[in-house]
Parts: structure tokens; sequence; C-alpha cells
């Protein structure tokens, strides 16, 4: 019975997690799309519709988003920031959208330039030279 525990032991002890490979390693990773909501509504001239977000949170950023309906129409979404609860607001770029479709979202690879930070304003940074803008406050009226 000693025999059998340690070799079974000695099985599990050797056997690792895979190591990855240095191609694997350098290959980007596949950005799939996937199903965050439905459409919930269109708006009558057609401009804009309301998304229904499946699950909690926002939209993920840096994506771009599609409807799909069951019979292969598709149709361009831009979300515009407008949010209640759960429904956000998307401009539509192009298609036919109809309530019922589904919202997809297709992640786009960050680049180099890319961040996720806001860059700092500088304090000290030279006023505007652009005509009819003053670059110093003129007092009017009587001087003391």
């Amino acid at each position: 019975m000693k025999l059998l525990f340690s070799l079974t032991f000695l099985m599990i002890s050797c056997s690792g997690s895979p190591q990855k490979s240095k191609e694997d390693a350098e290959q980007p990773k596949t950005t799939a799309p996937s199903i965050v909501g439905r459409i919930a509504s269109v708006s009558k001239a057609g401009q804009f519709v309301l998304i229904q977000k499946y699950g909690p949170g926002f939209l993920p950023a840096n994506a771009l988003y599609q409807s799909r309906g069951s019979d292969g129409r598709t149709s361009s979404l831009r979300p515009s920031g407008e949010r209640v609860r759960d429904f956000f607001a998307a401009d539509l770029l192009s298609g036919n959208p109809q309530k019922g479709d589904a919202v997809l979202a297709y992640p786009m690879p960050k680049t180099e330039k890319d961040t996720d930070e806001i860059p700092p304003e500088t304090p000290n940074a030279p006023p505007s030279n652009r005509p009819g803008l003053p670059t110093k406050i003129e007092q009017t009226g009587p001087q003391p």
C-alpha cells in the first residue's frame, strides 16, 4: 500500500503545468466578439438605439459595437455615453437595427500609444496665440 501511495505521489509531483513555448508567448491573443446586450428600442427617426446591457457594469471601453439580427442584418453602433440603469444610448452609424437584435462588442487591441491615463495639464504652458483672444487681462476704468 505504501508503494502504491509513493508511486502516486511521485507521478503527481512530476506532472506539472505545461510550460508555454516562446512562440505561444509572442503570438497576440485573439479578440473574439462578445455579446454585451440587446437592442431594447430604436428611435422613430432611426438615429439612435437603446442597448439593454446583460449583467452589471458599463459597456466595454475600446471596442467596436455591432448589432446582428436573426436574419443576418447588421448595423454599426457608437455608444454616446448616456446611461439609465442598464440601458445605454448609442448612435446609429449604419444599418437597420430592430428591437431584440443582439449587440456585440469587438475589442480593439491596445497599441503602444494607448494608455488608460489622462495626460496631466501643463501649468506653465504659454498662452494661446490665437487672434482675437487676449493674452493678459487689461483693467478698464479709472486706476488709482
